[in-house]
C-alpha cells in the first residue's frame, strides 16, 4: 500500500531472494531503531551493495564497513537527513564485495570453530536458540548447523518457537501451548524463563542423547524453556557452554535492552522497563530474577560471545565481568545476500527509473522499537526529491 507519494509500505517478505532483490534495489538503507545490538538487516543491506545510515544505537554503527560516519544521535532527523543526501552523491561500486568479504557465513562458521575446539576438537556440538532458521538468531543458528555439518562433525539444533522443521538432527523441543501459558504466567507473577517444565525436560532428554561435546546457546527467553533447571542440568554433566549474547537478557532483571539503564551492575529492582518486554501487569521481580541468572551462571564453564564491541563493554560491566569474552560478527548467506538485478521489484513497485531509493526492513518495523515513524518523517522532509522510500516489514 502507499503512504503519500514518496513512500510504499509492505508486508515482512520472507522470501530470501526477493528480500535481496530489495536490498539491491536500495540506494541507502536507514535503520532508525531505538534497540539493537548487532542489526543482521545492515550486513545484508551492505552485502547486496547498499551503505547504510541511521541513529547510533547499540552497535548499528559498527555494522558500517566503511570508514564514514554515517549514524546520528536517536530521533535527529536533520542530521540523518544530511548523512542521506551526502551517500545519494557517493559511489559505492566496492561495497558489496568488501561486505561479503567480512560477513559470510563461512567467516564465521570457522571463528566459531575456533571458541569450540580451544582444548581440542570439538566433534559433536548442540546449538539452542528460540528460533531456527527464521529471524536474525535462527539463521545464525542453521548457517551455524549447515557448516559444522560441511566440516565433517554431528551437530544438532534444539529450539523452542516456531513451525517444526522436518530435518535429521533439527529438534522443536518448545510446546506451543505451554509456551502461551508461560507467557501468561509471567505477565501475571512478574518471573519469567520459569513456566516451560515439560519442554525444559524434553530439552535436557535429547542433551542426555545427543551426549554433546559443546553446548552454543544464543536465546534463552521468549518463555519457551525454565532457564536454573537447563544450567543446573549442565553443569552437573560438566558440559563446555559457548553463549552468543545477542542481547542484555542474561545479566540483567529481565531487559533485552536495557539503553542508559545500569541498574544491573549492582543489582536490578524498581525497574524502570517492568512493563516492556518480557513484562510484567503488576509486580517488579527484576530484583529475584537477577539474582536467579546470577546463581545459575556461577559454576558454569562459559565463553561469551558478543556480535559487537559494544555489547562486549556492556557484558564487563555486569557479574559476568570475569568471564571470558570473545567477539564475532554475525554471518550471512552471500549466496542470496548480493548484487541483484531490480527490474522486476523497481517496476512491481511503480518506481521510476529516475528516483533514487531509500529502504528501512524490520520485523514489525512501525513499532516504537524499530522505528518506522522515524522513517517517515525522514521521508517527508524529503518529499520534494526525487526519492522513493520502501519500509518493509509493516504489520496488518
Amino acid at each position: 500500500m502507499d503512504y503519500g507519494e514518496n513512500c510504499r509500505l509492505l508486508p515482512v517478505v520472507k522470501n530470501q531472494e526477493i528480500l535481496a532483490k530489495y536490498y539491491s534495489l536500495g540506494d541507502v538503507f536507514v535503520i532508525c531503531s531505538k534497540k539493537e545490538n548487532f542489526p543482521t538487516t545492515c550486513l545484508e543491506a551492505q552485502c547486496c551493495g547498499t551503505p547504510v545510515a541511521g541513529f547510533d544505537t547499540g552497535g548499528t554503527k559498527e555494522t558500517s564497513v566503511t570508514k564514514e560516519d554515517s549514524f546520528v544521535e536517536y530521533g535527529d532527523i536533520d542530521s540523518l537527513k544530511e548523512k542521506v543526501e551526502t551517500i545519494l552523491h557517493k559511489d559505492y561500486s566496492d561495497l558489496a564485495e568488501t561486505a561479503q568479504s567480512q560477513y559470510s557465513n563461512e567467516h564465521m562458521v570457522r571463528e566459531y570453530m575456533k571458541v569450540y575446539d580451544r582444548e581440542g576438537r570439538k566433534e559433536r556440538v548442540l546449538l539452542i536458540d528460540v528460533n531456527c532458521k527464521f529471524s536474525s538468531t535462527g539463521k545464525i543458528v542453521y548457517n551455524l548447523f549447515k557448516g559444522l555439518k560441511k566440516d565433517g562433525r554431528e551437530a544438532a539444533i534444539c529450539y523452542g518457537r516456531g513451525d517444526e522443521i522436518l530435518e535429521d538432527g533439527i529438534y522443536k523441543f518448545g510446546l506451543d501451548w505451554e509456551t502461551n501459558i508461560h507467557a501468561g504466567l509471567a505477565r501475571i507473577t512478574g518471573y519469567n524463563g520459569c513456566f516451560s517444565s515439560i519442554s525444559t525436560r524434553r530439552l535436557i532428554a535429547y542433551i542426555e542423547k545427543f551426549k554433546p561435546d559443546v553446548i552454543h546457546i544464543h536465546e534463552l527467553h521468549a518463555y519457551f524453556v525454565n532457564i536454573k533447571p537447563l544450567l543446573e542440568y549442565i553443569k552437573k554433566k560438566k558440559i563446555k557452554v559457548v553463549w552468543t549474547f545477542h542481547c542484555e537478557y542474561m545479566y540483567t532483571g529481565k531487559c533485552g535492552h536495557a539503553y542508559s539503564c545500569t541498574n544491573f551492575m549492582h543489582g536490578c529492582g524498581k525497574c524502570p522497563a517492568v512493563h516492556e518486554y518480557p513484562k510484567s501487569l503488576f509486580i517488579d521481580r527484576t530484583k529475584q530474577m537477577f539474582s536467579m541468572k546470577r546463581k545459575a551462571m556461577n559454576g558454569l564453564d562459559v565463553e561469551i560471545v558478543t556480535p559487537s564491541e559494544w555489547l562486549a563493554k556492556r557484558v564487563k560491566m555486569s557479574f559476568l565481568q570475569n568471564v571470558k569474552i570473545s567477539i564475532i560478527h554475525n554471518g550471512i548467506d552471500t549466496n542470496i545476500f548480493k548484487e541483484q538485478d531490480t527490474k522486476s521489484v523497481r517496476n512491481e513497485l511503480k518506481i521510476s527509473s529516475e528516483n533514487k531509493v531509500v529502504l528501512a526492513v524490520a520485523p514489525d518495523i512501525m513499532s516504537e522499537s524499530k522505528g518506522g515513524k522515524w522513517v517517515l518523517k525522514l521521508a517527508e522532509s524529503m518529499k520534494d526529491k526525487p526519492i522513493t522510500f520502501i519500509l518493509i516489514g509493516v504489520q496488518n
